[in-house]
């Protein structure tokens, strides 16, 4: 039976997400966290597997301000316990350092026959995290799966790309990052959330996980995110349809919107 590890990232729900007036830089602080659009694919996608063949999913997560209550509907879905790393240092994290870390919990969550990750996150979407836990943990990567069978030792994905479909196999132990398209997420019941206050999970200091200084420290700085603003002319036509039609082609070509 496989043991499948699933990485999750919260990320702020943009409907809560307000920003500075002076600043213009979004108040993330404030904003309530939620897993990842395409991490609860990824999650789905490996708790049907477990319903077909049995097994057991890992939840794996690092953040700055890890919220545990989120990481418990990761386990009403279907997850049966959880690793995670909750740290400052996470605040700047890039690619390089968040695989990392993910890679040293995988590894203390034990032995997985399948890892599942989101093909990119729904906040920064570099779509890097798959490739990089290869590098790290020497398992073939798959990107971009749209279906996805787990027979015996092995694993057959598709994968529509632009100009072509693909499909791959390759033997276990296999990581694989997931399209929007492999899975349509469910929605726990009651039943089922109430079920997950009762699995385990487990918090590691990101100090307890033998990672050095370089392998902590961000390759890309980020030195501000803003907010757009824009503003609009308001110009009202006044008149018929005619008139208004007239008067519309005459600014447009003003503006050099448009040219006849």
């Amino acid at each position: 039976m496989p043991v499948i590890h699933v990485f999750v990232k919260q990320v702020p729900d943009v409907s809560t997400l307000e920003y500075d007036p002076s600043s213009l830089g979004p108040r993330l602080e404030k904003a309530t966290l939620r897993l990842g659009e395409v991490d609860l694919v990824a999650l789905e996608a490996a708790v049907r597997i477990k319903e077909r063949m049995g097994g057991e999913v890992v939840v794996i997560s690092a953040g700055e301000r890890v919220n545990e209550l989120v990481l418990r509907e990761a386990l009403a879905i279907g997850g049966d316990r959880c690793f995670y790393v909750s740290d400052p240092r996470m605040a700047q994290a890039d690619s390089w350092v968040t695989a990392n870390v993910l890679a040293q919990l995988s590894l203390r969550a034990g032995k997985a026959d399948l890892l599942l990750c989101g093909e990119a996150s729904s906040d920064q979407g570099n779509y890097q995290l798959g490739p990089r836990l290869s590098e790290i943990l020497g398992y073939p990567c798959i990107t971009y799966a749209t279906q996805l069978e787990l027979s015996g030792e092995k694993l057959r994905v598709r994968r529509n790309l632009e100009d072509k479909v693909e499909t791959f196999e390759c033997g276990l132990p296999a990581i694989v990052s997931a399209s929007l398209e492999l899975a349509a997420p469910r929605l726990p019941s009651l039943l089922m959330i109430r079920a997950a206050s009762r699995k385990p999970i487990t918090r590691l200091e990101i100090s307890a996980l033998g990672l050095s200084d370089a392998m902590l420290e961000s390759g890309i700085v980020r030195r501000s995110v803003r907010v757009t603003k824009t503003s609009r002319k308001n110009q009202v036509l006044k008149g018929d349809t005619g008139e208004c039609a007239v008067k519309l082609i005459e600014s447009l070509q003003k503006e050099g919107v448009l040219a006849i």
